[in-house]
C-alpha cells in the first residue's frame, strides 16, 4: 500500500502549561512529535510522512525534515486546518491517509498497521479503547443527568487512517471547523468508520502528568517506544 501519515502537531498545547508546547517538549532525548513521526517511519506501507506545525516553528523544524525525509507544513488555527494543509501537501499515488496526533509518541506498530489495513477494507478506521470507568452525563459539570452503559462507550484515539479519497471528501464538505477529529469529519459526510481496538498507552499528553506518564512507559522499554 501507498500510504503517508499526517502527524499534526500545530496546536499550542495550552493545558501543558509551559513556554513550549507539548509537542516540542524532549522525552526521554527526543521531541515528542519526533517519536511519532519514527513510529510511522518504521511501517514501510508508509512512503510519506507529512508533519504540520504552526507557522512560528517552520524554521525551527525545518532541519528534522532534511533528516528524516519529511514534508514540513505550516498548520491553521483549527486542528481542521491543519489537517487540510496536510491534505494538501500528499504525492501523486497516494492511496492512503493515516492522521496521527503529534502528541500520541506511545503509538505502536502494531496500531499503526492494523489501522492501515482497516482502512483498506473498510475505507476508513479509528483506532479506539473500551471505556473503563463508569460514564457520567452532566450538561451543567454539577450535577449528573444520567449514567451511560460504558460497554458501549469508546475513546477515540490516533491514528485515525482512511482512504485518501474518502477523507478528502470528507473535509471538502465539512461544514463547520469544529471537529475533534478526523473520524467525525468523515462520520459527518456520510461514510462509516471501523473501530479497531487500540492500546491504552497510546495516550495523549495533554497535562505535564501525562508526560512524566510517557517518560515511565519509556524507562520500562516499552519495544515501541524505544528506538
Amino acid at each position: 500500500m501507498n500510504a503517508a501519515a499526517i502527524i499534526v502537531a500545530a496546536g499550542t498545547g495550552r493545558r501543558f502549561r509551559g513556554s513550549t508546547p507539548k509537542q516540542f517538549v524532549v522525552l526521554d532525548g527526543l521531541p515528542v512529535f519526533l517519536r511519532s513521526m519514527r513510529a510511522f517511519q518504521r511501517v514501510a506501507d508508509f512512503t510519506q510522512v507529512v508533519l504540520v506545525v504552526p507557522e512560528k516553528y517552520l524554521r525551527r523544524c525545518d532541519p528534522y525534515g532534511r533528516q528524516n525525509g519529511i514534508d514540513i507544513v505550516a498548520g491553521g488555527k483549527e486542528r481542521s486546518d491543519s489537517v487540510r494543509a496536510g491534505l494538501a501537501v500528499l504525492r501523486n499515488g497516494i492511496r492512503y491517509v493515516a492522521i496521527h496526533d503529534a502528541a500520541r509518541p506511545l503509538v505502536s506498530d502494531d496500531s499503526i498497521r492494523r489501522g492501515l489495513v482497516a482502512a483498506r477494507k473498510y475505507g476508513a478506521s479509528v483506532i479506539a479503547v473500551q471505556a473503563r470507568d463508569t460514564i457520567k452525563l452532566s450538561a451543567s459539570g454539577r450535577y449528573v443527568d444520567r449514567t451511560i452503559p460504558r460497554s458501549g462507550v469508546w475513546l477515540a484515539q490516533t491514528p485515525q487512517t482512511f482512504r485518501r479519497s474518502l477523507i478528502e471528501t470528507a473535509y471538502r464538505n465539512l461544514a463547520s471547523s469544529q471537529v475533534t477529529d478526523d473520524a467525525q469529519a468523515a462520520e459527518l459526510a456520510g461514510f462509516r468508520v471501523r473501530i479497531v481496538p487500540g492500546d491504552y498507552t497510546n495516550f495523549k499528553i495533554t497535562e505535564r502528568a501525562d508526560h512524566a506518564l510517557a517518560a515511565f512507559h519509556i524507562a520500562q522499554q516499552l519495544p515501541h517506544s524505544r528506538r
